[in-house]
């Protein structure tokens, strides 16, 4: 069996088509929604601190400097708390939600080939079978002394993987 490398193993094991090549399309709409959407929490968030708390300091240019759009903004603060609250609750859900479709319901592909894997298993566990017995006893003996004879050569798993 040779050596991959992690490039390789990367390549033939994980797939991402904002990464990939030839999906030039969807790497610009991602970025481009990520971008605006980014903006509008930015905006807003900017808007109201720079023209409340940073109201005083001229360093910074103020979206409002009239004291109705203060009052008003100082008025609705139990609103912002309670939507933030209520978008924070329905956000967790929706992640939780989704998580679990994800996990549950969507297909899933195999990276992997399993008759390969199911003949390595095979093969592994006669192997362990002929060196330190069966495996119904190798499962619930509570202390076990390896021989020297039965030590493993650093490269006996690949080698019976080879095979």
């Amino acid at each position: 069996m040779e050596k991959m490398e992690k490039k390789d193993v990367m390549e033939k094991y994980v797939t991402d088509k904002y990464f990939s090549k030839g999906h030039w399309w969807t790497t610009i709409w991602q970025t481009l929604v990520a971008i605006i959407a980014w903006i509008c929490v930015a905006i807003p968030v900017y808007w109201t601190i720079s023209s409340t708390l940073l109201a005083s300091n001229t360093h910074f240019l103020h979206a409002w400097k009239y004291e109705e759009g203060k009052t008003l903004f100082y008025f609705f603060d139990r609103f912002f708390i309670i939507a933030f609250i209520l978008i924070a609750i329905i956000v967790i859900i929706s992640t939780i939600h989704n998580n679990h479709r994800v996990k549950e319901h969507i297909s899933k592909e195999r990276q992997y080939d399993h008759e390969q894997l199911a003949i390595r298993k095979r093969r592994l566990n006669n192997f362990y079978t002929e060196r330190f017995g069966q495996e119904t006893f190798r499962q619930h003996v509570k202390h076990y002394t390896v021989d020297p004879e039965q030590n493993l050569d650093v490269d006996a798993i690949q080698k019976l993987y080879e095979d």
